[in-house]
């Protein structure tokens, strides 16, 4: 088994742009336990984006 490493430096690549999706529409009608659970958060954190980042958990410390 080989290991894949991300690369130590962050990437330039953008991830695509989700919040027109109509996230509060499907949160206040799905019956799926997980969705009903996760997504009021997600709605709450696209009204207040500033703050938001991605990160791996594996991923190498950056020096």
């Amino acid at each position: 088994m080989t290991n894949t490493y991300l690369p130590g430096q962050p990437s330039e690549a953008q991830l695509p742009d989700f919040s027109a999706l109509p996230l509060g529409e499907l949160a206040s009608c799905t019956e799926h336990p997980v969705l009903s659970t996760l997504l009021p958060g997600v709605c709450e954190r696209l009204e207040d984006s500033g703050g938001a980042v991605a990160f791996y958990d594996d991923a190498p410390p950056v020096a």
